[in-house]
C-alpha cells in the first residue's frame, strides 16, 4: 500500500482545494488559468515559509524548492491529497483509477488512465514514488514521479502532459514574427471544446475554457495535430521508450535471452488501413480505443483511425492478467505459465488493456 504520511494542509488553504467534483480541469481550475487577483496559489504554496522539501528542476537542471504548503517530502503524497482514495479535492481518483463524479464522465467508472493502487493492479503500474524504473525500449532507468509526466500548471498538451520529457521536446510554444507565442502540442483530444492547436497558458479566453468538456471515462483520443506521425501520444511516450516509435528495426539487447540482435517494433501512429493481411482487420466491434482525426470522434472505429500507444496500453496501470504464453520465464524457450504474469524482460503486464494478448486478437481476429 502507498505511504500514508499524508500532506498536512491548513484548513484555510484546504477550503480552496475542496472544490465541487469536476471543477478542477486539466490546464484550468486549481491547476491554471488564474486571474491577476487569484487566491488559488495559496492553496498549495507559501512564498517564504514552505515546510515541504519537494523540489522542481529549472531550465539549467538545478533543483529548486517547490514552496509547497505541506509536510510531505514526496510529490506523489502531495498529488494524492486531491487525487487519492479519500481525497475530496478532485473527482479523478488516480490512485484507485476511479472517476468519482458524473459531470465529466460516468460516476464510478474506471479512469481512462488506469490505476496506481497495488491492491487493484499489483505491481502493474508506472512507478510514481520517486524510485527508478526501466523504460523498456529505452537505454536508461528513469526516476519516476507524477511530475515526470505531468506539469501541474499546464502545458500545450492534453491532460497536463509535459512539453519536455526526459530531456526531449514533446510539445511547447513557438514564437511568431510579432513576438507572440503559440502552442505546438504533440498530444490533443477529441473531447468537446478541446482546442486543436493546444492550450495557450494563462491567456486562454473565457469562452474557450467554458467550451471544454473533458471526459475521464470515455477515451476520446485524437490523432496528432495535422496528422503528423512524428507527433501524437506515441511520439510523446517515445521520449523515454525511445525505440518504440518511428525508428524501424534497431539492434539492442532487450534482456530477453536473445542478446544484442535486431528488434522489430509494431507500427504506431499509423491508420488501421495500413494492415494488408489476407483478410480485413476485425474493427466492427473493436473494444480498444483508437485515435480519430480531430473533430470526428465516434464510438465505432474506422479504417482511417490511428493505432497508437493508448490503443493497447493504459498510462498509469492495468489490472489485466497474463497467463499461458503471455507469462513465460525464458523467451528463448517459452513454456506457458512459467513466468510471473509477464514476458521477459519485464515483470509487469505491460499495462495492457485486455487479458493475455486480447489486444492482438481484437484487431487481427486469428
Amino acid at each position: 500500500m502507498r505511504k500514508l504520511s499524508i500532506v498536512l494542509v491548513a484548513a484555510s488553504a484546504l477550503s480552496v482545494l475542496l472544490l465541487a467534483p469536476g471543477v478542477a480541469l486539466a490546464n484550468f481550475g486549481i491547476h491554471g488559468g488564474y486571474t491577476m487577483d487569484t487566491h488559488t496559489c495559496a492553496g498549495c504554496h507559501r512564498a517564504h515559509t514552505a515546510a515541504s522539501s519537494i523540489t522542481w528542476t529549472n531550465a539549467a537542471n538545478e533543483q529548486r524548492s517547490a514552496l509547497l504548503l505541506s509536510a510531505s517530502d514526496e510529490l506523489y503524497e502531495f498529488c494524492f491529497t486531491c487525487h487519492g482514495s479519500a481525497a475530496a479535492g478532485a473527482a479523478t481518483n488516480v490512485y484507485d483509477g476511479v472517476y468519482e463524479a458524473s459531470e465529466y464522465g460516468t460516476l464510478g467508472d474506471d479512469l481512462n488512465s488506469g490505476a496506481f493502487n497495488e491492491d487493484v493492479v499489483g505491481n502493474n503500474h508506472h512507478t510514481y514514488d520517486g524510485t527508478a524504473e526501466t523504460a523498456w525500449g529505452g537505454d536508461d532507468e528513469i526516476v519516476m514521479t507524477c511530475g515526470s509526466c505531468h506539469d501541474v500548471h499546464g502545458s500545450s498538451n492534453y491532460r497536463l502532459l509535459k512539453d519536455v520529457v526526459n530531456g526531449v521536446d514533446v510539445g511547447g510554444y513557438v514564437e511568431t514574427a510579432d513576438g507572440d507565442f503559440l502552442p505546438d502540442p504533440y498530444v490533443i483530444s477529441n473531447e468537446p471544446g478541446y482546442p486543436e492547436d493546444g492550450w495557450l497558458l494563462h491567456d486562454a479566453g473565457a469562452a474557450q475554457i467554458a467550451a471544454y468538456e473533458p471526459n475521464y471515462t470515455t477515451p476520446m483520443y485524437a490523432t496528432a495535430p495535422d496528422n503528423d506521425p512524428e507527433k501524437g501520444i506515441s511520439a510523446w511516450c517515445a521520449a523515454c521508450h525511445t525505440r518504440y516509435h518511428g525508428t524501424g528495426p534497431t539492434q539492442y539487447d532487450a534482456l530477453d535471452g536473445f542478446g544484442d540482435v535486431m528488434r522489430y517494433p509494431h507500427p504506431v501512429n499509423v491508420p488501421l488501413s495500413n494492415y494488408l493481411g489476407a483478410r480485413a482487420l476485425n474493427i466492427s466491434n473493436l473494444t480498444l480505443p483508437v485515435a480519430q482525426e480531430f473533430g470526428t470522434w465516434t464510438a465505432a472505429a474506422g479504417p482511417n483511425d490511428w493505432l497508437d500507444c493508448l490503443t493497447c496500453h493504459q498510462s498509469h496501470g492495468s489490472d489485466k492478467q497474463m497467463g499461458g504464453f503471455a507469462s513465460v520465464a525464458d523467451a528463448t524457450d517459452p513454456e506457458p505459465d512459467t513466468g510471473d504474469g509477464s514476458v521477459p524482460p519485464g515483470s509487469k503486464n505491460a499495462f495492457l488493456r485486455l487479458d493475455n494478448r486480447g489486444v492482438c486478437e481484437a484487431c487481427h481476429n486469428k
